[in-house]
C-alpha cells in the first residue's frame, strides 16, 4: 500500500510551512523510489533548457564545448532522472553576449541552475554557463559552456534555484502523471497488437481444421 504520509499532511487545517512542504517532497519521493528502475527517464544532456530562437529550446548535449566539470564521478550528462530549470534560476548578464539592433531581441550571456532527482533517488544541482549568440536570423541562441554538477540537499536546491518547495513538489507530481499517461498509451498500443495476433491465430486455426 502506498505511503500516506503526504496525504496526512495535506488534510490538516493549518497552513503548510516550508518544513511541511519539504516533508511532502520526501513523501512523494518515497512513493517514487520503489518504481524508479521501471520508469523511462531522459538523460541530463538531453534536457531542453537553452534558448534557440524566440520560442524554442535545445539540449545541453548539442553544443557543450568545454566539457563537464563534475563534483562527483557518479553523476554526469548521462545521468538519468527528472530535471527542472525554473525561470527564477536563470541569471542573464545585461549588456553581454549578443546585443541585437533596435527592434531585435538580444541574447546575453549568463548561467542557469537546474535541479534533478535521479534514477538512484539522489538530488543533484546543475549549473550551466552559456554564451549568447545571434543564432538563426538574429533570434538568439544560448550556447552551453561549462557545466557543473554536484549532489545537493533540497534546501540548497531551493536557495540556488529560487524555487519554492511547493513548485518542486508539483513538478514531481507532473512527472508522475506524464509517466502514467505514457504507460496508458503503451498499454493500449500493446492491446491492439495482441488483438491482431489473436485474430491471426484464430484464422490460422480455422484453416487447419
Amino acid at each position: 500500500m502506498p505511503d500516506t504520509k503526504g496525504l496526512e499532511l495535506l488534510v490538516r487545517k493549518q497552513p503548510l510551512t516550508d518544513d511541511d512542504w519539504f516533508s511532502l517532497i520526501e513523501a512523494r519521493c518515497s512513493l517514487l523510489e520503489p518504481h524508479l528502475n521501471s520508469f523511462t527517464f531522459s538523460e541530463l544532456g538531453n534536457f531542453n533548457c537553452l534558448r534557440s530562437g524566440l520560442n524554442e529550446t535545445h539540449a545541453i548535449w548539442m553544443d557543450n564545448e568545454t566539457g563537464t566539470i563534475i563534483g562527483d564521478h557518479r553523476v554526469g550528462l548521462d545521468t538519468q532522472g527528472i530535471f527542472c530549470c525554473p525561470k527564477s534560476s536563470i541569471e542573464r548578464i545585461p549588456g553581454s553576449g549578443y546585443q541585437a539592433p533596435p527592434g531585435g531581441v538580444s541574447c546575453p550571456d549568463g548561467k542557469m541552475h537546474i535541479w534533478g532527482f535521479t534514477r538512484y533517488a539522489e538530488w543533484i544541482l546543475i549549473t550551466v554557463e552559456f554564451k549568447g549568440e545571434p543564432g538563426y536570423k538574429g533570434r538568439g541562441y544560448e550556447r552551453a559552456g561549462r557545466v557543473y554538477i554536484e549532489k545537493a540537499d533540497l534546501k540548497a536546491i531551493v536557495a540556488k534555484t529560487r524555487s519554492t518547495p511547493e513548485e518542486i513538489w508539483r513538478e514531481l507530481g507532473r512527472a508522475i502523471r506524464n509517466w502514467t499517461e505514457r504507460r496508458r498509451q503503451l498499454y493500449h498500443k500493446a492491446r491492439e497488437i495482441a488483438r491482431t495476433v489473436e485474430i491471426e491465430e484464430l484464422v490460422l486455426s480455422l484453416h487447419q481444421k
